[in-house]
């Protein structure tokens, strides 16, 4: 075994299969990803439902990120606010001041007739008040704008609060992956749209053993698109010996969690941390 410098990466050879130095982001193992926190029972993307999921035992929180007119990263998954809260508009056209006035809890409702945290002060955050508030915990943050400002104003956030070893910066946009690895070497990244289906298409062309390096750090997939399998036990291996994780989401069925661990993927994201919890403790860490 013997470690070589390529492209301002670690890597180690051993075999002929090279594996990336393992990113601080993955010291610890991360299985459970709390989909937008504790989704199923609080309003996602919200301190609250952050706050829950982490009492439950979610190793990362995975959540999203737009920037505001005013260029405030905010923790939000969808563009139009009227959909979650009470206020209408796009993220990108509204202030920070004016987010913060609309109820972040406003629509949500288990049973669609009782809204129990509507007028309780539930707010949208920044990214940065995310990160001072759950100072201890990883996040994993899509940044859904195709916007190199978001990009920029994400990674400074991260630089300013020292945050690269707990954040795995996600989005389909290849330009936002590669200004954050560009700025934050050491930060974790996923694979971008087009990095995955890249990826699956080496795979099934059967090209993959001719590339041993990838930019990306995580797989993050559904299980299925249409009638392609991309989280298959083959695929998976061949990206654990290239150093990469395998992330499948969004998976609430007991079942289908069984199924992808018997496979050997590394992180489930899921609106249901109790239930994987409880899977989990059949599949103790090696």
């Amino acid at each position: 075994m013997y470690i070589l410098l390529q492209h301002n990466k670690a890597v180690i050879k051993e075999k002929d299969i090279y594996v990336k130095m393992k990113k601080p982001f993955f010291e610890k193992k991360a299985r459970i990803f709390a989909h937008r926190g504790y989704s199923k029972e609080y309003p996602e993307n919200t301190a609250l439902a952050f706050e829950k999921a982490i009492e439950l035992g979610a190793d990362v929180i995975e959540t999203d990120a737009h920037l505001s007119k005013d260029g405030h990263v905010v923790i939000v998954h969808d563009e139009e606010l009227s959909h979650i809260t009470n206020g209408q508009g796009k993220v990108a056209e509204l202030t920070l001041h004016e987010i913060k006035s609309f109820d972040a809890a406003y629509h949500f409702s288990k049973d669609g007739k009782s809204y129990p945290y509507r007028g309780k002060g539930i707010t949208l955050l920044t990214l940065g008040e995310l990160l001072e508030t759950f100072p201890n915990q990883r996040f994993n943050v899509d940044l859904k704008d195709n916007n190199s400002v978001l990009a920029e104003k994400f990674c400074e956030i991260v630089i300013k609060l020292k945050a690269e070893h707990r954040v795995l910066g996600a989005s389909q946009h290849g330009k936002n992956l590669s200004y954050i690895r560009k700025k934050i070497p050491i930060m974790a990244t996923s694979f971008g749209l087009w990095g995955v289906l890249g990826f699956y298409f080496l795979f099934r062309s059967g090209l993959l053993g001719l590339f041993r390096q990838f930019p990306g750090d995580a797989l993050q997939i559904p299980e299925y698109i249409g009638p392609s399998h991309l989280a298959n036990g083959t695929l998976i291996r061949m990206a654990h010996e290239r150093g990469i994780q395998v992330d499948v989401w969004t998976i609430n069925d007991e079942r289908d969690m069984r199924r992808l661990l018997d496979v050997e993927v590394d992180g489930i994201v899921t609106d249901d941390v109790p239930l994987l919890e409880k899977v989990l403790k059949d599949y103790p860490v090696a």
